[in-house]
């Protein structure tokens, strides 16, 4: 299984419903701000590889 993520400036909702109806896992707006940013990407990266259970 591939967890598929997307990081976009949109937050329009159709946009999300189309995302989440092709099996996406994650929908994300993108922070302007770059230390928010930064600490965003920290935060999938903790999430994806330390939180989250997959099969094996």
């Amino acid at each position: 299984m591939i967890a598929v993520v997307i990081m976009t400036t949109s937050a329009l909702e159709r946009q999300r419903l189309k995302f989440y109806a092709v099996s996406g896992r994650c929908y994300i707006t993108k922070r302007i701000d770059f230390s928010k940013l930064a600490k965003l990407v920290i935060w999938i990266e903790d999430w994806w590889l330390a939180v989250v259970t997959v099969p094996q």
